[in-house]
């Protein structure tokens, strides 16, 4: 269905990055981004531009940067979501700008679904919603004041994303923009109507830039048609779909549909390889909850169109973009729904 590439399966990992958001208060030490290099594929990626000493090429290169956008305006709705079997299918997630896809607890792993008004039409009820988790703050953090929703969360975690520069409407406090749908058991049933959350929280446009450029796809990609990673106890692979112009995807072995919908797919898949810390919270059965650090650097593989593009993802502080990039120049996403797999360093990840 899309191209065949050889198999590489590497175990990857952060050269002595440590940090943590400052949106948290707590101290941060990073290194400097290592070079970048090319798609450890199935076959070598090219060189960039930006490596040859032409003029002309330099020149194209410039124009090509110049043209690049980020996501459109408009108000922003951050949902928490659940990713377990309970769960599925799911509501609403195919409209979403970007998803996210964290490690918590058990091995397992959630989903931050960020929907905005300037890039598409948002959908009438997305969940199951479910409960926070203290990386959200650092993940939303560049993306400005932003509607936050979930269902529940540790005393310390709620602290945590009530001092944030977030509206937050949790469940817990209302249940205005909430309903519990009657063909599901709880926890899997909290559903939220978007609009209804919107005029709650009472939020403008956000101002902020998460870091990500849409444009042509840069030179230099390597085949790239299905990228897979597991975590203890969860797994996601995408295939690339020509027809379609995704990568539709599989959550532990099975695809993943949305609610009365065909399956999801991502135009583009970020792999941003990420340490992780245990946080001083934990869940309720006494497991500390694993903290994923998002500033500083490490390595990232973007696929779309079926090729794949090796490089270095960047993060001053918790406020500032994250920049993705390769040979100097950023790395181009393809227009449409993008999913964001943060993945704890050393965790192989599979991209034929």
């Amino acid at each position: 269905m899309g191209r065949s590439g050889a198999v590489a399966t590497t175990k990857l990992g952060l050269s002595g990055v440590v940090s943590v958001a400052v949106a948290l208060g707590l101290a941060a030490c990073a290194s400097p981004a290592p070079s970048a290099t090319p798609a450890t594929t199935g076959a070598s990626a090219s060189t960039d531009a930006s490596a040859a000493p032409s003029a002309a090429r330099s020149s194209s290169t410039a124009t090509r940067t110049a043209a690049l956008s980020g996501l459109p305006g408009g108000t922003v709705l951050a949902v928490k979501i659940d990713n377990t079997a309970g769960s599925r299918p799911r509501i609403g997630i195919d409209k979403a700008a970007v998803v996210y896809v964290e490690p918590v607890e058990g091995g397992l792993t959630r989903i931050l679904a960020v929907f905005s008004t300037g890039a598409g039409d948002l959908p009438g009820e997305v969940g199951p919603i479910r409960s926070a988790r203290e990386s959200d703050v650092t993940l939303l953090a560049n993306w400005g004041r932003v509607a936050r929703a979930y269902s529940g969360g540790s005393a310390f975690t709620r602290g945590l994303i009530d001092r944030a520069e977030l509206a937050s409407i949790p469940y817990d406090a209302s249940t205005q923009g909430y309903r519990r749908a009657g063909d599901r058991r709880a926890p899997y049933n909290v559903v939220g109507d978007t609009q209804a959350l919107l005029a709650r929280a009472a939020v403008g446009p956000a101002t902020g830039d998460p870091g990500f450029r849409f444009g042509p796809a840069a030179p230099g990609g390597a085949p790239g048609s299905s990228v897979t990673t597991a975590w203890p106890a969860a797994q996601v692979a995408f295939t690339w779909d020509g027809p379609s112009g995704r990568y539709l995807l599989a959550t532990d072995g099975r695809p993943d549909r949305v609610a009365g919908g065909p399956q999801l797919g991502a135009a583009t898949v970020v792999v941003q390889e990420v340490p992780t810390h245990l946080s001083e919270n934990r869940d309720v059965n006494g497991t500390q909850t694993p903290v994923v650090d998002l500033v500083g650097s490490g390595p990232v593989t973007v696929l779309r169109d079926g090729l794949a593009w090796r490089g270095q993802w960047s993060r001053p502080d918790a406020v500032s973009a994250t920049s993705f990039h390769a040979n100097g120049q950023p790395i181009p996403m393809a227009s449409g729904p993008v999913w964001v797999l943060l993945v704890p360093a050393g965790q192989p990840i599979t991209v034929g």
